[in-house]
């Protein structure tokens, strides 16, 4: 599967947070993509590492890198196979490197807490060997806190009914690249959707559009990207069984077999090799994901899931790293003792869980929640002027006061600049909470400097 290959049709980029420019960062982004393109064509894997990691040194995210970088670089290797300009081992190999740089971004990508207990489960359809497209939605899946089962290529139908009989995702995505396989993948989503705990459907891939253009109603994933927004929306909505409607349905031969042409390069030396080179990809994923485990328990508080005091000091001489201003909210719970010692520990533990969601259900992309301990949070706000880091911290007291009534709880809320000094800029923010907190609660102040 690759995202928004030359069949599928996507609309304009969208600017990554913090972009100077759109039309800066475009260039940017085409520049890192004929770079990785060059890398692919040349068989330099080492370049192509060295691309990935230049764009993420640029500031972009692991999903835009996928989409905008690696995705129009192979797509443009494609074509050359496609009009023998490229024999189908160069093909092979300049996916087993963009496979390579795709692990290693991987642990990049990792940046959020479980959000779902809902599994989501990807699957190339029957016939299928491409699943380079498959894996990013993966990472970016899994990257923004979901359970993701990636199921891999070919998979028969049989399999992929057993498969969801036993994990019964709440959201399938297939992948199809080839016309060929198309009729297959509606006997296939036709098949899924009569079972009893059947899951939302997406598809992906060079070939999905024609599902669309022959009345499948599902969406359809151009770039990797958008993924997690795709599966969002198909979670939050109530289940849609008639996504293949009759006449769709009745244009698949029942006793329709895929082309015999799709299973041939499963026996090729080329594919046992990506094969390998995918599997060797698989083991550095889960190095990244143990690496990963280890940040959780050491820069992680356990009952919140927010990041604690030691992960706020890295992150702080971070921010305060560049020339632009930024900004830090010191946030306390409005008489938590109280809360604590009338209604007990139990109850004072889920209020700082609520007030840790409100703050990640408001902050921005990009901005970074902790709980310093105790009913003591904080959140620096990168690249932000104090006038909008007043209104962010608004929208953090607001979120609060409006979400926990059980018991109702407030916030106070202190804005300071965020200068080179930690501890001299927590001092500044502790005192407009302090002033907050004098001038009667549940408001927001500024340092006045």
């Amino acid at each position: 599967m690759r995202f928004g290959s030359s069949c599928a049709v996507g609309g304009e980029r969208p600017d990554a947070v913090g972009r100077p420019s759109r039309r800066r960062g475009d260039e940017l982004e085409r520049t890192f993509s004929e770079r990785f393109f060059e890398a692919l064509a040349a068989g330099d894997p080492a370049e192509a590492e060295a691309v990935g990691q230049a764009a993420l040194d640029a500031g972009m995210e692991v999903p835009a890198i996928q989409s905008r970088v690696i995705t129009p670089a192979m797509e443009r290797i494609g074509e050359l196979w496609q009009c023998d300009a490229m024999t189908v081992a160069d093909e092979h190999l300049a996916t087993a490197i963009s496979a390579n740089v795709l692990s290693r971004l991987f642990p990049h990508g990792l940046h959020a807490q479980p959000r779902s207990r809902q599994r989501i489960m990807l699957a190339a359809a029957a016939g299928e060997h491409h699943v380079l497209g498959l894996q990013m939605a993966a990472d970016a899946l899994e990257g923004a806190g979901f359970d993701v089962l990636s199921l891999g290529a070919d998979m028969p139908l049989e399999s992929l009914l057993d498969a969801c009989r036993v994990h019964t995702p709440a959201v399938l995505g297939f992948s199809v690249t080839m016309p060929l396989n198309v009729p297959g993948l509606i006997r296939e989503i036709e098949a899924v959707c009569a079972l009893d705990d059947a899951p939302q459907i997406l598809v992906a891939g060079g070939a999905a559009r024609l599902l669309l253009e022959r009345g499948l109603d599902v969406p359809v994933i151009v770039r990797s990207e958008e993924v997690v927004s795709v599966v969002e929306r198909l979670l939050a909505v109530p289940h849609i069984s008639d996504v293949v409607p009759p006449e769709l349905a009745a244009s698949v031969p029942p006793t329709f077999l895929r082309a015999e042409a799709a299973t041939d390069t499963a026996r090729t030396t080329e594919s046992r090799l990506l094969a390998t080179a995918h599997a060797a990809s698989e083991t550095a994923r889960e190095a990244g994901r143990h690496g990963f485990a280890m940040e959780q328990l050491a820069y992680h508080d356990p009952l919140t899931g927010l990041w604690n005091r030691r992960a706020y000091d890295d992150r702080f001489r971070t921010i305060t790293d560049g020339d632009s201003e930024s900004a830090v909210l010191m946030i306390d719970v409005d008489q938590f003792k109280q809360v604590n010692d009338t209604f007990g520990h139990e109850v004072g533990d889920a209020t700082l869980v609520g007030v840790a969601q409100a703050m990640l259900n408001t902050v921005r992309p990009g901005d970074f929640a902790s709980r310093l301990g105790g009913d003591e949070f904080s959140v620096l706000l990168p690249a932000t002027e104090l006038t909008q880091a007043a209104v962010i911290a608004e929208r953090i007291r607001a979120s609060v006061e409006g979400t926990i009534r059980d018991p109702p709880v407030t916030v106070s809320v202190g804005v300071a600049r965020a200068g080179s000094s930690r501890r001299a800029s927590s001092l500044a923010g502790d005192r407009a909470l302090y002033d907050a907190k004098e001038h009667g609660r549940n408001r927001v102040t500024v340092t006045a400097d």
